[in-house]
This record gives structure tokens, sequence and C-alpha cells, in this order.
């Protein structure tokens, strides 16, 4: 009777103890998660000062634009190399460019300053003949849209995942998107159709059909300018040909800037842009530069 008694004025006490250091841990949680919230962001939203892009198909220039990343908290190093140094170039609607060069050589940051992820150390990137540091993050998002090289899903069903872009779409819009790109047949393959659950980063999906779902996302954003990190990862043939087929619809009537990992890429693009060591070495289209040889003639 007595160890008895010892034990239910013991067990109270323990779950004290263990409640108290669950607390004293949310609490360090909190405070981190507070800190975080409080850093200014380095790519700041210039709000209702901001400026709104038109619904049209839009150009991209690079005037003179130098990029660094921040040194490392760390490093003793002085003078941080440039990713990209000096970059002009001007790309006109409509025109379908392919970027290429080595790992290293400034593509990603291309991409990510076109997108504005980041904002340029030096020059200015224009998107429509506007400043992308004076649009709204709302038109700029829903404007310029960019395909990653890996499709990034969430979870709960491909209807909620490609709402993403739209978020209004009826199921009847979502149904006729998936029909302009060739995917309706694919789409009736699935148990769920629209409904069919992805899972936690779309891993009930292979990766062909992620993108698949990526680029119907993509699609019914209807984006004036879009961006494509080029996929590499292997896929099934069926599966290869419904991301060209449904690559060719997307890439329609609209300004189209990709990442080309295979230059079998390149060869269908209106103009080719290589890059090496952070800077624009040869642009034109794939017949001129084979001729012309050099960095791209290297890599073909």
């Amino acid at each position: 009777a007595f160890l008895f008694l010892v034990q239910l004025f013991v067990q109270p006490v323990q779950f004290m103890g263990e409640a108290v250091n669950e607390a004293q841990t949310a609490v360090a949680g909190w405070r981190r998660v507070l800190d975080v919230l409080d850093i200014a962001p380095d790519v700041a939203d210039p709000g209702d000062n901001g400026v709104s892009l038109p619904h049209q198909p839009v150009g991209v220039k690079f005037d003179n634009v130098t990029f660094r990343y921040p040194r490392p908290h760390d490093s003793v190093t002085e003078d941080v190399p440039a990713a990209l140094r000096e970059t002009s170039v001007e790309i006109p609607p409509r025109q379908r460019v392919a970027v290429v060069g080595e790992t290293g050589s400034g593509k990603t940051t291309f991409a990510k300053l076109l997108t504005r992820l980041m904002d340029p150390s030096e020059g200015t990137v224009l998107v429509g003949g506007v400043d992308v540091k004076t649009i709204k993050f709302a038109s700029l998002r829903d404007r310029v849209v960019m395909v990653p090289q890996e499709g990034v899903l969430f979870r709960g069903s491909i209807a909620d995942n490609v709402r993403m872009g739209k978020p209004d779409a009826s199921d009847g819009e979502l149904r006729a998107t998936f029909a302009r790109l060739g995917l309706s047949e694919w789409l009736d393959e699935l148990a769920g159709g629209l409904s069919t659950q992805v899972g936690e980063r779309g891993g009930a999906l292979s990766v062909g059909e992620r993108q698949l779902v990526t680029l119907v996302r993509a699609a019914i954003a209807e984006p004036d300018l879009l961006l494509l990190d080029e996929a590499t990862s292997a896929v099934d043939p069926a599966t290869e040909v419904r991301i060209s087929r449904a690559l060719s619809e997307l890439t329609t009537d609209r300004t189209v800037v990709t990442i080309a990992h295979r230059l079998s890429t390149a060869e269908t693009a209106d103009r080719v842009l290589v890059f090496d060591k952070g800077q624009i070495v040869q642009d034109g289209s794939h017949s001129r530069l084979l001729l012309e040889g050099g960095v791209y003639r290297d890599l073909y």
C-alpha cells in the first residue's frame, strides 16, 4: 500500500517535469520563429507602389547585369567572384530561347534574376520594359511562371495542385487544360482522375507524372513569360512523349526561356544563349553557332 501511494505521488511529478521540458523547447522554437520573421527579405515586394504587367507576351532585357552571391559569414575572403558578369541581352516577345552552358556557368543565376528570386548586384533587369524591382509580386508571379527541373507538389489531389496556378478554376477548366496539353488520356488512366491523391511532395506519382502536373499548373495560369528548367530525370518512353507534346502546346505564342540540359532542346529553339564563366559568350541559332565553333560546338 505504501509503495502504491508513493507511485501515485511520483507519477504526476514526472509528468510535470516532462511538461516543463517540452514547454522550454517550445518557447525556444517560438523565439527562433520570431527571429526568422524579423529578418528583412532580400527581395522586397513594392506593394501598392508597384506596377502591374500587361496581359500579353513580354520581352526581357538584361542591362549590364552583375550578380555576386553573399559572402558566407565564416569566410575571410574579401572578394566573392561574380556568378554573372556584365551581362547585356534582349529577348523580344514570343521568342523561344534556350540557355546552355556547363555547370556553374551562370544559367541558374540568370533564371533567378529573371524571375526576381534575387536582385542584381549591379545593372537592371527589365520585363516588358519595366524594372522587375518595381513590379508588384502579385503581378510578377501571375504573369511570369517558372517550371522547375523537379516538379514540386504538395499533399492533396491533382486538382488541388493544379489550382495553385489559378485558385478559382473549375473542374471543367482543369479538364480543358489537360485536354489542350494532350493529357486527357493520362488523366483518365488514373484511378481517381482529378481527385487522385499525390501524397507528400508528390510521392504517390512517378517523376514524369509529377512533371506533367507542374506543366498543367503552369498552363492554366496562362503566363506571358514562361521559364522552364528542363527535366533530365529518366522517364518511361510514354511519359516522355506526353511531356514533349505538352511542352509543344505550352510554349506556343508566348515568350519562353528554357535552361537546356540536353542540346536537342537547343536545336528546336529560335535562339541559343551560351553561358561560360558567368558571361554570355555566344548568341544565335543552333545551326549558326555550330558553324561558328567555340564553346557551343564543344558542348554539342
